[in-house]
């Protein structure tokens, strides 16, 4: 978890609202000389057909209630105590073999697994053993008002979204009331550690009881990873335990500390310029989400509209201001020096990893060609590219047909930004969240001790006895596994690898797919040179009970 907290705290530094605004100028589109357009109200259908034979089905599941904010007094609204689920299935299948829960890293939603729960899927069906992925919106995606966004998806237009966001037109007569701003969610200071546990298990529940620990495997990314890991070692109130709900854990490029933070630190944070992080004592008073300095939430509208844009008209050439604002601030350029580019490459200098100097966020996806390129020092201390002759104009090699062949195709990172009633990002992601999960490093915290006051049960890391698989990516290299496969019990009795030990692939297997990025085991093709997905499909066949069940869902 301690390289996620550092990541957190580098683009939290500069957090205060909501970001500083973004130019909210565009040429693209015609605003009218007759005042704000209202554009007509269009929707994403809640059932969509990604491909053949795949269903894309959004659904909202009711939870429990979270906490007040004990400094404040607020609660949680009830319309937020609900999480949302983007379920991936077989269109004809009603009975599977395993339900797979994948959880979201830093800054991420449902959308950010939408290729690889497709592959999974797929897979799945040709195999004859139909499994089903239900990505998760945390409550915090509730948050987000989508509809200037949906409306533009269902148009494919991009510009309705423009419209919405940035200059103060309507869709269907409403107009977009602002970005959440800090004191106007004192509530979200709880949607920690404690609440996200309970929810999972809420969504876990939709599987009939007496099948969850034989076919519901939790997949978590990043700090979804850290989650997935402290779920497994969490004692629930009522004393089940999470590993005892899971058929098996699966953790792309993402582990846990080894050591749990201090209590001054939980509670007064760590200081130190660009790596401080509020305590739970700021976020409970002024700080409670994470906005990107310089960049703010707004940047998140602003790449799903580029997502579009690429996907829709990817060798148009837009003069579109606010989205070379971005591209200047990331490039470390005048942005009268950003020049002309077709919507692809603008995609794709913004995410590649070769030009994007935010790791957590950066895709292996091809190359520009059509002008010089520089390299610089960026201010996240890497070495990077960007354009060098403000006069050219940039076009985009994708990731298949560059030389030598990357791994995530652009489509396939655009689709993951826009399709269906979600997106990529999460736009107001809780920071009492990585906090909490610092405070159970280790997943062994004594029952009487500091954290359990706080509500925080990661008691049992050392009784996991679910089978275990790793994905070693950029950021979580096979080494940093070696933690938790030394400190887990064997794959316990009743399970279909029972009696392996963790030092056998049964009990943990690791896959090492550390020449990709952070991100692209969720993107990349399904090809012959990914191991991912048929990695987990493997895993989770292997481990999952003869049979099968119907998901109760609502």
């Amino acid at each position: 978890m301690r390289i996620f907290v550092s990541v957190v705290s580098i683009v939290a530094a500069a957090c205060g609202g909501s970001g500083a605004p973004l130019d909210a100028g565009s040429d693209g589109g015609v605003v009218p000389d007759a005042g704000p357009r209202d554009w007509p109200l269009a929707e994403v259908p809640s059932v969509t057909e990604p491909e053949p034979g795949i269903a894309r089905e959004v659904l909202s599941i009711p939870v429990s209630d979270a906490p007040a904010n004990p400094t404040t007094g607020d609660d949680t609204p009830s319309e937020l105590d609900r999480v949302r689920i983007v379920r991936f299935s077989h269109e004809d299948a009603t009975e599977v073999r395993a339900v797979i829960v994948a959880v979201p890293g830093l800054l991420g939603g449902a959308g950010s697994w939408e290729m690889l729960a497709r592959h999974i899927v797929r897979r799945s069906i040709d195999a004859g053993e139909p499994v089903e992925v239900w990505a998760l919106d945390r409550r915090a995606n509730l948050l987000e008002d989508l509809r200037g966004l949906d409306a533009a998806e269902a148009e494919q237009n991009p510009d309705v979204a423009r419209g919405y966001y940035l200059r103060g037109e309507t869709v269907g007569g409403e107009a977009f009331a602002g970005f959440v701003e800090q004191s106007e969610v004192p509530y979200v200071s709880e949607w920690g550690l404690t609440t996200h546990m309970a929810d999972l298990r809420a969504v876990i529940d939709h599987v009939p009881a007496e099948h969850q620990q034989a076919r519901v495997f939790l997949m978590g990314h990043s700090l979804g990873a850290s989650m997935t890991a402290a779920f497994g070692a969490w004692r629930f109130e009522d004393g089940v335990r999470g590993a005892e709900l899971v058929a098996g854990l699966v953790l792309v490029d993402g582990a846990a500390a080894a050591e749990p933070s201090t209590e001054t630190e939980y509670r007064e944070g760590t200081s130190g310029g660009l790596m401080s992080m509020p305590g739970v004592d700021e976020i409970r008073s002024s700080r409670r989400f994470l906005a990107l300095p310089l960049l703010g939430v707004e940047v998140h509208v602003l790449a799903e509209i580029s997502a579009m844009l690429a996907l829709y008209a990817p060798d148009e050439v837009e003069s579109d201001r606010a989205r070379t604002t971005v591209l200047a601030t990331l490039m470390s350029l005048p942005p009268r020096n950003v020049p002309d580019m077709t919507n692809a490459a603008a995609f794709g200098w913004a995410f590649d990893d070769a030009s994007n100097g935010l790791s957590f966020a950066a895709v292996s996806m091809g190359q520009p060609t059509g002008g010089p390129t520089e390299e610089y020092e960026s201010l996240f201390g890497s070495t990077l590219i960007r354009p060098s002759d403000p006069n050219a104009t940039y076009e985009w090699v994708d990731a298949l047909e560059s030389d030598p062949a990357e791994h995530t195709p652009l489509a396939n990172l655009a689709h993951s930004w826009i399709d269906g009633r979600t997106n990529f990002a999460e736009w107001y992601f809780p920071l009492r969240l990585p906090i909490d999960l610092s405070a159970v490093g280790g997943l062994a915290i004594p029952e009487d001790g500091w954290q359990a006051a706080e509500g925080l049960r990661a008691f049992d890391g050392a009784a996991i006895d679910a089978p275990i698989l790793a994905v070693a990516a950029a950021l979580a290299p096979p080494d940093r596994y070696e933690p938790l496969r030394a400190s887990v019990a064997p794959v316990g009795a009743g399970r279909p690898s029972a009696g392996a030990t963790r030092d056998v692939e049964p009990g943990f297997r690791v896959v090492d797919v550390t020449d990709r990025t952070h991100i692209d085991p969720l993107t990349a093709a399904d090809t012959v040179d990914n191991p991912v997905p048929a990695a987990v499909l493997e895993f989770v066949l292997a481990n999952a009970a003869p049979g099968r069940v119907t998901p109760a869902l609502p």
